[in-house]
């Protein structure tokens, strides 16, 4: 077990202390990483503005659509490649992104064919491994082999703004993430055979509706997740923190081994443990586990949804467009109609998350 001095035990505590005071709420969490990323990001002259969907003027009725999987290799060079993934993802996510995770992992980029322009990306990668909604579901907790070989995951299905609140994006999506197309794809390049497709709402359960909600028969809600870990700390405020515990925890003890899945959040469960292992009989301890403790609420539930193959792209296409027609029309009557693009940079304040 390794240790910190007390001196060391202190410091450490208040690095977490000082972090998650700032939050009162997920959503400052999430504005607070996302500002400091593009705090950090290296400027661009020019960025993918020209590329995502701005013709408000279409009826989803005569749309058409077309799923690129995208390009991640470092050698080929199509246009819908990882470069343009990462920058639609990162200026329209408001949640903090972790796109360097290893695993099974297809993406997509959707453009809409009359326009030529993005509407939206997706990321597909391995299922959670333990799922309360899924084990109730199903009755049983499943073997691992069964999970790993017939389910996948939805991590970012994110519609583009204003596209996503005009015409019911983020459903779209979603529809297009639970059909054959993804099943042929991911079995094709992995050896799998998908039978199920599973994602999470972006809010916690205290907002009590997602954008998967109403996708009935197609997607259904089966429940709800637990929740009973913190976020986690970003970026450069994770690898000081990672290298200083290296260097001074017990000599220099590696902190987890290298060959561990999820590092990032065992890692941080390790320091924590270490923390309180060095401040018992400490008064900081009290603070410090108060601390903690504030941070899990900050992580609410997640709503949790499923579905079963089965469905061709063109059938749930269809199918969106006349929900997709009854909210255009409707936004239009009502001079409700967004036409601007929302997205984040630097000088860009947006008060939304998605």
């Amino acid at each position: 077990m390794s240790f910190l001095s007390e001196k060391d035990a202190i410091w450490a505590a208040d690095q977490f202390i000082n972090y998650y005071s700032k939050f009162n709420r997920i959503d400052d969490y999430l504005r607070y990483v996302k500002h400091s990323r593009m705090d950090n990001a290296s400027g661009k002259l020019f960025g993918p503005e020209d590329e995502i969907f701005s013709d408000f003027s279409i009826n989803p009725k005569d749309m058409v659509f077309t799923i690129h999987q995208v390009d991640t290799s470092s050698k080929l060079k199509t246009k819908y490649n990882q470069d343009l993934y990462s920058e639609i993802l990162n200026t329209t996510a408001s949640n903090p992104v972790e796109e360097a995770i290893p695993g099974r992992t297809i993406k997509w980029i959707i453009t809409e064919n009359t326009t030529n322009k993005v509407i939206g990306v997706v990321r597909f990668g391995s299922p959670t491994i333990n799922s309360k909604p899924r084990n109730d579901y199903f009755g049983e907790v499943l073997p691992l082999s069964k999970i790993n070989h017939e389910f996948v995951m939805g991590f970012n299905i994110i519609p583009v703004q204003p596209f996503g609140y005009n015409y019911l994006g983020g459903k779209l999506l979603a529809l297009l993430a639970s059909s054959n197309e993804l099943k042929h794809q991911f079995n094709a390049k992995y050896g799998t055979d998908l039978q199920y497709f599973e994602t999470t709402s972006l809010y916690g359960t205290t907002k009590g509706v997602s954008m998967y909600d109403g996708l009935k028969p197609y997607v259904r809600h089966i429940g709800d997740t637990e929740s009973n870990f913190l976020p986690l700390f970003h970026d450069d405020y994770f690898k000081e923190m990672f290298w200083w515990f290296n260097n001074t925890a017990n000599g220099g003890e590696r902190l987890i081994s290298a060959d561990k899945s999820s590092k990032k959040l065992k890692i941080q469960t390790k320091m924590i443990s270490i923390i309180r292992n060095s401040l018992k009989g400490n008064s900081k301890l009290d603070e410090f586990n108060s601390c903690i403790e504030h941070a899990k609420t900050l992580t609410e539930k997640k709503r949790y949804y499923i579905s079963k193959f089965g469905y061709e792209p063109d059938q749930v296409i269809e199918w969106w467009k006349k929900k997709a027609y009854k909210r255009y029309e409707k936004l239009k009557t009502e001079g409700r109609l967004r036409t601007e693009l929302e997205l984040w940079k630097r000088d860009n304040d947006l008060e939304i998350i998605r």
